[in-house]
């Protein structure tokens, strides 16, 4: 015995990025703020969390990794971007920290409606 199931989608739920110009729909503006838990958070967000975190001044952390304060103070303000690598260095050998642990921290406060 076979069965068929249909499924109808509606044609107004298919989005085309390219055809709207990128925008949102208006459909789902609401939730635009849903959305930005999806984007991985930006390496100023994961080191301010991690540092802050662990307790540690921009001046300690900078000199536990052997970098100026003034450029991880720069990173943190996200005047400049840092290098991934760095990222993550900082966050395991000084803040002793996963990427994946100071992900979620960032999202959650993010979800909770706090700034890092």
């Amino acid at each position: 015995m076979t069965s068929t199931v249909t499924c109808n989608i509606p044609t107004e739920t298919v989005i085309n990025p390219f055809a709207m110009g990128g925008s949102m729909p208006p459909q789902h503006a609401d939730n635009a703020g849903q959305l930005d838990l999806l984007r991985a958070p930006r390496g100023a967000q994961l080191l301010k969390y991690a540092r802050k975190l662990r307790g540690y001044t921009q001046a300690e952390s900078a000199a536990s990794y052997g970098i100026e304060e003034r450029t991880l103070r720069r990173w943190e303000n996200n005047e400049f971007n840092p290098r991934w690598n760095d990222v993550i260095s900082l966050l395991e050998d000084v803040y002793f920290m996963d990427i994946m642990q100071a992900i979620a921290g960032v999202r959650s406060m993010q979800a909770q409606g706090r700034t890092v």
